[in-house]
């Protein structure tokens, strides 16, 4: 049943028009968004100005590099689970794409982060998240780990331990006051104004710094992420259920990578939280604020899509939590989409009402039932299938 969904998912991103062409030559577009009764589609259209317009639904066109690679390595992945050469394909011609088409990439020492990933090529200045580049140098360090050979060509390595330098610096700005922000190194959360200081952000930069860690163990990246999950330490009981997902997935890669018992802790203590919140239907209320929110509201963009991404190194570290991941997972798999049209046949959307039993629960403009994410949602979801199809999880 687990290859089968994972191949149908995969199918979808082939059908439904987020690659132009099929191959992934020219990536993945972010994401599709439904026409008819999208209260926000007009807002997404103006935020998101690169488009292709269907029927009943657009192709928001924009090719972001933290997707781009979540994509790729859900191929990859997926190419070891089930052996489909075209899948291995797919994923090169995508990072193909990343280093070789697309411009995004920075790679000089000034003008912008070093190393660092434009969010996406409809950007016309540099724009540099702690989430999105967090996911640039785990995954580009994971590939590189796993695939020789692509780091041989892409010089996968050496970008993510450059980019890995630039956001323990950012970190260490955004949690000490007075440190000077470079005006051409500067990062949009970088201060803890309503961004930094959520693990969102946060715990995705310690998750890519651990990584980097076990690539080169750097006094700096240890006392980063200590510092920073000392913080979420006395902060744990004041997240929504979204920044749990983060603050598991973040404390696991760094317990992971780096053995220290300290976010063993931190691992059970969100994990605790985590699980207090998983209903007997094994959702996970959505209480994120760019989503709709609601106790029978599955939330694949912020929530559950994470959280079984998270759950899935939880349990490996610590068996108490495998009911937990086993019931919000096999929720997952239960709700995808079974329409008969190629733009959603396969996929997952991006909140299901447990009420109605249907896709819906209302829309925002980055969250709700109308937009179907390829990065965030699809690719996430299928990277579990493929690790469980393996016996493995994201950090080992």
């Amino acid at each position: 049943m687990m290859k089968d969904l994972l191949k149908k998912n995969l199918e979808w991103f082939y059908r439904s028009g987020v690659m132009i062409p099929e191959n992934g030559l020219w990536g993945v577009a972010e994401r599709v968004a439904m026409k008819e009764n999208n209260s926000a589609l007009e807002r997404m259209m103006d935020a998101f100005p690169a488009w292709t317009v269907h029927e009943k639904y657009c192709i928001i066109e924009q090719r972001r590099a933290d997707c781009n690679f979540e994509a790729a390595y859900m191929y990859l992945e997926a190419f070891k689970a089930v052996g489909d050469q075209r899948y291995l394909e797919t994923a090169i011609n995508i990072l193909d794409f990343l280093y070789f088409r697309s411009g995004l990439l920075w790679r000089k020492k000034t003008g912008a982060v070093p190393g660092s990933w434009n969010w996406s090529h409809i950007r016309r200045s540099s724009v540099v998240w702690f989430d999105d580049e967090a996911w640039c140098i785990f995954l580009q360090l994971k590939i590189a780990e796993e695939f020789p050979e692509l780091d041989k060509k892409y010089d996968m390595k050496h970008w993510g331990m450059i980019l890995a330098d630039e956001i323990c610096l950012a970190l260490k700005r955004a949690m000490v006051p007075g440190i000077e922000v470079l005006p051409d190194q500067h990062w949009q959360d970088d201060r803890f104004t309503g961004t930094a200081e959520f693990p969102h952000w946060g715990s995705l930069a310690c998750m890519a710094l651990a990584r980097a860690f076990k690539e080169e163990p750097k006094a700096k990246y240890a006392e980063a992420i200590k510092a920073y999950h000392d913080y979420l330490d006395l902060k744990a009981e004041s997240f929504d259920a979204s920044e749990v997902c983060y603050a598991i997935i973040g404390a696991c890669a760094a317990y992971r990578y780096t053995g220290d018992g300290f976010y063993l802790a931190i691992c059970r203590k969100f994990g605790k939280l985590l699980a207090d919140r998983i209903g007997d239907n094994g959702n996970i209320p959505s209480e994120h604020d760019e989503a709709p929110c609601g106790p029978m509201l599955v939330d694949t963009i912020y929530t559950v899509n994470w959280a079984i991404l998270g759950l899935q190194s939880l349990q490996a570290i610590d068996s108490s939590f495998a009911d937990h991941y086993r019931n919000v997972l096999n929720l997952v798999c239960s709700i995808q989409d079974n329409s008969p049209e190629p733009w959603l046949n396969g996929c997952w959307r991006g909140m299901f009402d447990m009420e109605s039993g249907t896709w819906g629960g209302g829309d925002c403009y980055e969250g709700g039932a109308g937009s179907i994410y390829t990065g965030w949602t699809n690719a996430p979801i299928s990277t579990v299938i493929a690790l469980e199809l393996q016996n493995r999880d994201l950090f080992n």
